[in-house]
């Protein structure tokens, strides 16, 4: 395992250990989505998983390279790595209590506005997205970029869930809804 692989692996060992450390300061639950809603995300974040780790095996005969590993790749990688896990965890700390890894709403919740939340309303799911894409430019294969697409099609399927949560029981969210990007800053 070269340089780059080990910065990345690193970063997303980091990212792990802050949600579990951040995971015992949050705020009691009032509401949350019944497990069945919650099924295709988690199928497709196992999928995302799976497709990233063993994406460098050559053993999936349809994993096709699309990128040679070079010091440009891995460059790029380790930067965009290492951007998506900074984004993600300022937005996990600027979250701070409001946080669940489910749709929930919580005792007390807040309409969070400032930090990364000034520019999208889901930075958490940016965040793991630009890892992702950093990943699968590391990995250089096909199950990578297919990775980042269920990824992200899992990440839109669950804010669709909390965003109507939101709007019902948080006032001023279908404004803040209206005037602020989903996932990409000034574009979606």
């Amino acid at each position: 395992m070269h340089g780059t692989a080990k910065f990345v692996i690193g970063c997303w060992v980091g990212i792990i250990a802050v949600w579990i450390v951040a995971a015992f300061s949050v705020k009691r639950t009032r509401a949350r989505q019944p497990f069945v809603h919650r099924v295709l995300y988690l199928a497709l974040t196992v999928v995302t998983g799976v497709l990233l780790i063993r994406g460098s095996a050559r053993t999936i005969p349809w994993n096709r390279s699309l990128l040679p590993h070079t010091l440009g790749t891995g460059i790029l990688a380790d930067v965009l790595v290492a951007a998506g896990l900074l984004i993600a965890i300022w937005a996990r700390l600027t979250l701070g209590g409001n946080w669940s890894a489910r749709v929930t709403l919580k005792e007390n919740h807040e309409l969070i506005q400032r930090g990364p939340y000034r520019v999208v309303r889901h930075p958490i799911y940016s965040g793991i997205l630009v890892m992702i894409l950093g990943t699968a430019i590391l990995v250089g294969q096909v199950s990578g970029f297919v990775a980042l697409l269920l990824c992200c099609f899992g990440f839109c399927v669950k804010a669709r869930q909390e965003e109507k949560l939101l709007t019902r029981h948080l006032p001023g969210y279908a404004e803040y809804r209206s005037r602020t990007k989903a996932l990409v800053p000034f574009i979606w």
